[in-house]
């Protein structure tokens, strides 16, 4: 899953960043719990909103490209 999400900048272009939230890092046991998450999960964010996610397990890729296109058909970066 780590591999598939990295790829999505180079898939996407430049307006996707990917980062990584170590569960042990300051704050992210109160985001986890913040989105319903039982112990990780993957998140999309345009600015500061959150337009889709999926807890644990039951992240599937298709879904999360799916997201990014309806994101990112014919709109302009968040300001």
């Amino acid at each position: 899953m780590r591999s598939a999400v990295s790829g999505l900048p180079s898939e996407f272009g430049p307006r996707v960043t990917v980062s990584t939230v170590e569960h042990l890092a300051p704050g992210a046991q109160h985001q986890i719990r913040a989105l319903g998450f039982e112990s990780h999960g993957l998140v999309i964010r345009r600015g500061n909103r959150v337009v889709f996610q999926a807890a644990d397990h039951r992240v599937r890729m298709e879904d999360v490209r799916a997201a990014l296109r309806r994101e990112l058909q014919g709109s302009a970066p968040p300001g």
